[in-house]
């Protein structure tokens, strides 16, 4: 390096407040989401969403050192959402939905915001089966994109990939559902 040029500058404190800021604003919407859909109570996941954005705050220089803050953030929210359910748990005795009470409202969701796309799907069973017959990635992919409508780009963030991979798992787990259930092809909307 010669007296021209510059050494990179580690980010300021006010740099480092705004891209904390920056970040919170543009996935505070997903966060909350998220959570609401695993918790059903929306205080709770507010809550959640609140503990996630001082954790990230308290160590923020290290995730945004990460490749993929997004994914690091997605990790640490998942990890409390599962702490509230068993806060709720000791709470209230139970747990806030049973797993059942999840799929079922999953396959709702799926049913109706897959209709354009995949055409008549059947009965919410045959959804069921045919869900539980993906991959775990494909179901994430079409969950977060069904359930939750994230964007493509929100997705790989999230599972710390690229959007490119995205779109193939989830064209591949609308193939494989389209056969499961014996729909026709049609050509994509998207």
């Amino acid at each position: 390096m010669n007296q021209h040029e510059k050494a990179p500058q580690p980010h300021t404190g006010a740099a480092l407040r705004l891209s904390y800021t920056v970040f919170c604003d543009r996935h505070s919407g997903a966060w909350l989401g998220l959570a609401c859909a695993m918790l059903h109570d929306e205080g709770r996941a507010l809550r959640v969403v609140d503990e996630l954005k001082r954790q990230l705050q308290l160590r923020w220089g290290a995730v945004l050192a990460e490749e993929q803050p997004a994914a690091e953030a997605y990790k640490l929210l998942n990890t409390l959402i599962a702490d509230a359910v068993v806060e709720a748990f000791i709470e209230t005795g139970r747990l806030p939905r049973s797993p059942q009470d999840d799929r079922a409202e999953c396959i709702r969701h799926f049913v109706e915001r897959a209709r354009d796309e995949l055409g008549h799907l059947g009965g919410r069973q045959e959804v069921a089966e045919a869900l539980r017959r993906l991959t775990e990635r494909q179901r994430a992919v079409v969950v977060l994109r069904h359930l939750l409508a994230f964007e493509y780009s929100m997705i790989a963030e999230y599972l710390d990939t690229t959007e490119t991979n995205v779109r193939t798992t989830y064209h591949q787990a609308v193939r494989k559902l389209r056969r499961l259930l014996g729909v026709q092809e049609t050509a994509s909307k998207e």
